[in-house]
């Protein structure tokens, strides 16, 4: 099954892991994702928000992961709807 996330085509059984989360940079400069129930609870002052992302990482390791931005977490839901659609249209 292909899934397509801001018009790039991702093999799904290349993929081990597709999930969204807010990329966030702590006070040290460091930048990571972070899951949206851990931002949701957790950031504080620390914790800079940079963007929404949906993330998709590989089987084969040495591939990086793509990392698709999304301005607010209205477009991070649509973009995530988009994949539910893909997926349920896929298994009718």
């Amino acid at each position: 099954m292909t899934l397509i996330i801001q018009n790039q085509s991702f093999d799904i059984a290349e993929m081990s892991q597709l999930y969204p989360a807010a990329i966030i940079q702590y006070a040290d400069g460091t930048v990571t994702p972070i899951s949206l129930e851990w931002f949701d609870e957790m950031a504080n002052d620390d914790v800079k928000l940079l963007h929404y992302a949906i993330c998709v990482h590989f089987k084969e390791e040495e591939k990086e992961p793509a990392v698709f931005p999304y301005k607010d977490r209205a477009a991070l839901e649509e973009g995530i709807a988009a994949l539910a659609e893909q997926i349920n249209s896929a298994g009718s």
